[in-house]
């Protein structure tokens, strides 16, 4: 039963307004992207469409001038083109092509993303960032990169490391630092936990979000004492940096789980970065607030996106070159959409100028709004 559906049916919950943020992003009118039959390329186009609309990653990518030029095979101009025609071009529908023959010769010697070959969108997410990376950064290694103006580095990579700490013989062990750009959590966990919370608390509460989360992450996540002493201990997670765009996998047991509605009814729209891990050691990251702007969701092997448009404060889907309001769309065309069959698989989450709240309540009307009762499950999320 999910914790949020309990809380909102009672009357638990105020709506969050919206707080009209006192300059808004230059971003042009909403542009789909083509995907003729045998193409397969609903994967890149959902990667493609988070990137253009995180408003963080596209000021900062809009800046590079310079980078390392691979030629055909160049993902950084072929993302500096695409771009382009997002923002220039008077065509409703613009061609991935460029970029999908890129990203099909980067990666032929791995056999990954080749052409006409349907492939996974959070990996290709992932891909497409640490190509970045390559392509503008002098440091070769992915995991301690500090380039100012490395993007992945510095706006979505969280820099973290793990240990553990017998509270019984005091033993701790070495700390293993590690860096990365999606937050995976299982959805078994997560919906597992959100029970356990409520059966711990009098009435649940929007901000159990981010506890949530941690939660889930760390759910079944055991290692025996260091000393050996028979304790069996939970790895504790550090955050030692403050990424303003958090990325959250969803990860699903099965293509046909049952528990798509308890994953929607937990999802917040708000994730303070303290309340993700164990600690973190920054205090602007004890601070942080980031707001859920997109979803990628995935049904019957094809990606669509969510996407909030931060200039007209609307949320929007694109589903390859078919783009539409998602209050329109829903209104007209819900019943007829995925069946609950659709499964959430990214959550992105931002952080947002001048505080701007997101027009979105966690209750009943709000998953009419996002379309959500009718898609299922949730792949990704991004948090910005």
């Amino acid at each position: 039963m999910s914790w949020k559906r309990n809380y909102f049916a009672s009357g638990g919950g105020a709506a969050q307004g919206l707080v009209t943020p006192r300059t808004m992003t230059s971003i042009a009118p909403s542009k789909g992207l083509s995907n003729e039959p045998g193409q397969n390329s609903c994967f890149l186009n959902s990667a493609l469409q988070v990137l253009w609309h995180l408003d963080i990653f596209r000021r900062s990518f809009r800046q590079l001038t310079t980078h390392k030029c691979m030629e055909d095979s160049c993902i950084f101009c072929a993302l500096k083109s695409i771009f382009a025609q997002f923002q220039f071009s008077s065509e409703r529908v613009l061609p991935s092509d460029a970029l999908r023959s890129a990203l099909a010769k980067t990666f032929q010697d791995e056999q990954r993303f080749q052409l006409g070959i349907m492939d996974d969108a959070a990996e290709c997410f992932e891909n497409l960032l640490m190509r970045i990376h390559f392509h503008i950064s002098t440091e070769s290694r992915e995991d301690i990169c500090t380039a100012k103006h490395c993007i992945p580095h510095q706006k979505f990579a969280m820099t973290l490391f793990e240990q553990c700490v017998c509270n019984s013989c005091g033993a701790t062990s070495d700390p293993l630092p590690f860096i990365q750009m999606v937050h995976y959590i299982s959805t078994t966990s997560l919906c597992n936990q959100a029970v356990r919370m409520l059966e711990c608390r009098e009435k649940p509460t929007p901000d159990m979000f981010g506890e949530l989360l941690r939660n889930a992450s760390n759910m079944g996540d055991l290692r025996n004492c260091p000393s050996n002493c028979g304790e069996v201990l939970r790895i504790r997670r550090v955050l030692m940096n403050s990424p303003e765009i958090v990325s959250i996998g969803l990860v699903w047991d099965s293509d046909h789980s049952d528990l798509a509605e308890d994953v929607i009814h937990s999802l917040g729209t708000c994730l303070r970065l303290g309340d993700l891990f164990y600690r973190v050691t920054e205090e602007r990251a004890r601070q942080a607030e980031l707001y859920l702007v997109g979803m990628v969701c995935y049904y019957g092997k094809h990606y669509s996106t969510f996407f909030f448009q931060t200039k007209i404060r609307k949320w929007m889907y694109f589903d390859d070159a078919h783009v539409k309001e998602v209050r329109q769309f829903w209104s007209g065309a819900g019943a007829a959409a995925a069946g609950g069959r659709c499964s959430l698989q990214q959550l992105q989450l931002q952080l947002l100028p001048d505080r701007t709240v997101l027009c979105v309540t966690l209750n009943t009307a709000c998953v009419s709004f996002f379309g959500l009762k009718y898609l299922g499950f949730i792949r990704s999320v991004h948090v910005i």
